[in-house]
């Protein structure tokens, strides 16, 4: 066996008791997911361009940029337009058009090499500084630190791999890691793990490596069947938790270098971030549940008190049309069921969603 095939497999072959337990719980999730989700088309439409807007904005912002969503949402709407003139409305734009491109297509997206390349070639489409390296390996060195204000590097967080050693090392870890879960040797989020932690290692891109792995984290989470995914974005809760990650990072890949190679620190933080994915896909699910057991007007209340504040029965009825006897009944049936709470009495009852 390659001595590298040997590394990768040691790494996971042999997972902790907790790690197993994290990985039958999110599989349970996906598969209850995957079975269960009656949304409408419409409205998988419209929570699969909410990711991919809250996707993008965050993805970008870990590397630096300073949009908001709002922003990103603009530049979304304005997709037909071929050029942005700023840096980071060209990497949203780049990110939202690449992401997009893997949620539709990722069946037709196996992991190899060329896959990869052709991903960062579209990934930095529109960016100006990148044209000469987009969708090539880097021939200068690279590294990943913390940079200041005028993008000068303060800090450095890890050493990645020289120039000259890339091209070898992707093409190692890449058909280690297609052969894996071809063959389904290991549990896919494990090869999925140890895949992301060498590819951020390696940085095999002058620049965009970061949102190159948080989209290649998004195409193989749904080769491996994850479905949540589209609809809870991996890259806010990466975002929110983002000094966990660069430091699950550090650890694991200063352990490279010597006898105790291990991916560890990274796997807990990488299946923490898809477990939460999981845990709240699974809102999703317990909302079409729960619209099961109400009548249509129960329903209608529930979307409208759903929408806004503190309200009055009153109100309801009146924005709602439905008679108010009706409205009072279906507010105990909400309330029975525990997504309704009443607060004052008489005239300044009121009722609001838990």
């Amino acid at each position: 066996m390659n001595d590298h095939i040997h590394k990768f497999d040691k790494r996971i072959k042999s997972p902790e008791p907790h790690i197993v337990a994290i990985l039958a719980e999110i599989d349970g999730i996906r598969g209850e997911f995957k079975s269960g989700l009656r949304m409408t088309p419409q409205a998988i439409t419209s929570l699969k361009k909410s990711v991919l807007v809250t996707s993008a904005g965050a993805s970008t912002r870990i590397e630096g940029s300073k949009l908001n969503d709002d922003e990103v949402k603009e530049i979304l709407s304005k997709l037909t337009i071929s050029k942005f003139s700023d840096r980071d409305s060209q990497e949203v734009q780049g990110y939202l058009e690449t992401l997009q491109n893997v949620f539709d297509s990722y069946q037709t997206l196996p992991l190899r090499e060329g896959i990869i390349t052709s991903l960062h070639n579209e990934l930095m489409k529109y960016s100006d500084k990148d044209k000469l390296h987009k969708g090539s390996y880097k021939k200068q060195e690279n590294l990943v630190g913390v940079a200041n204000d005028k993008g000068e590097v303060t800090q450095v967080i890890f050493e990645t791999t020289p120039a000259w050693l890339a091209p070898k090392e992707m093409t190692e870890v890449v058909d280690w890691a297609f052969d894996a879960l071809e063959k389904n040797r290991f549990h896919p989020l494990l090869v999925i793990t140890n895949f992301l932690v060498e590819f951020l290692k390696i940085h095999p891109f002058q620049d965009g490596n970061g949102r190159m792995s948080r989209v290649l984290t998004n195409m193989l989470l749904l080769r491996s069947g994850y479905q949540f995914v589209q609809y809870v974005s991996h890259e806010q809760i990466v975002e929110r938790r983002k000094d966990e990650y660069y430091l699950a990072l550090r650890k694991s890949q200063e352990s490279f270098k010597t006898e105790h190679d291990t991916i560890a620190p990274w796997l807990n933080y990488f299946l923490s971030v898809v477990k939460e994915q999981a845990t709240k896909a699974l809102v999703y699910l317990e909302e079409e549940k729960f619209e099961d057991v109400l009548s249509p007007k129960q329903f209608e209340v529930w979307k409208y008190l759903s929408g806004v504040g503190e309200t009055s029965p009153a109100q309801i009825s009146k924005e709602t049309g439905i008679l108010i006897a009706t409205v009072r009944q279906a507010l105990l049936r909400l309330m029975e069921l525990g997504k309704v709470k009443r607060t004052g009495r008489g005239p300044q009852t009121r009722y609001v969603k838990i």
